[in-house]
């Protein structure tokens, strides 16, 4: 059976973070692995995120080392040396299709800090096949507001050259108009993917976008084929969406 890692943290309404990652990955047919950067927790009214030593994680990752996995991705890295122990493990593997959600947890957008954690995501990047920012990500690290169609065409671009990778970049409903939008670049190419704006939670999609689109690489299917059918799949688990997130494991 096909193999798939998630290194990512974990979301105790399991809305999102490796849970989500791990329904989505079964519900496709492969076997999901994880290994956890960080916990979440309600504290008092606020959603906390706890992390996880990087002895810890260090300690997962090594006892992953024999497994011969067909695809990774790459979700909450809690700080820039957790960052780095996935770097380094990752570098015997430069084979592996990976798959880089590049979740940013600044809480404010503070120059010197994101400076270092654009650095320390090119290093990760240059390992990958793509990477899969949201739009507040992706303005994040282009440092401006991306608007609109041009916007993104262009943003995709800007990241591709930046990062050295593809960029899956997620717009969904955040760009005016009646459709959920993203936009994909690779190999000197850009197409547009469309589905119908669902109602209800979209809380999570983007762990299962990365995630389906990692397990569909790991199944064989080139970037653009794996890119749509992971469209369809995170499409589908919005519109099956609960109040805790969207549900993956209701995808038939």
């Amino acid at each position: 059976m096909t193999k798939i890692l998630t290194i990512a943290g974990s979301d105790i309404f399991a809305g999102g973070g490796l849970q989500a990652d791990l329904a989505t990955i079964t519900q496709l047919g492969a076997k999901g692995f994880a290994a956890v950067t960080c916990v979440t927790a309600l504290v008092a009214d606020e959603f906390q995120v706890q992390a996880l030593t990087p002895l810890q994680l260090e300690q997962q990752l090594a006892s992953l080392a024999a497994v011969d996995f067909a695809a990774i991705k790459i979700g909450l890295l809690p700080s820039l040396e957790h960052l780095e122990l996935v770097y380094q493990w990752l570098r015997p593997r430069a084979q592996t299709p990976l798959v880089l959600d590049p979740v940013l947890v600044l809480k404010e957008k503070q120059d010197q800090a994101l400076g270092q954690w654009t650095s320390a995501f090119e290093k990760i990047a240059g390992l990958s096949q793509v990477m899969t920012p949201n739009l507040p990500e992706a303005e994040l690290l282009l440092g401006r507001e991306l608007l609109d169609q041009a916007d993104l065409e262009v943003g995709a671009w800007e990241l591709s050259q930046k990062f050295g990778t593809a960029v899956y970049l997620k717009a969904g409903s955040r760009i005016q108009g009646s459709v959920a939008l993203d936009y994909v670049w690779s190999a000197g190419q850009g197409s547009y993917l469309e589905a119908p704006q669902a109602p209800g939670s979209v809380n999570g999609s983007g762990c299962v976008l990365a995630s389906s689109l990692a397990t569909y690489l790991g199944q064989g299917l080139d970037l653009n084929q794996a890119s749509q059918a992971a469209k369809q799949f995170v499409t589908a688990a919005i519109e099956a969406a609960d109040e805790w997130g969207v549900s993956p494991y209701a995808v038939k």
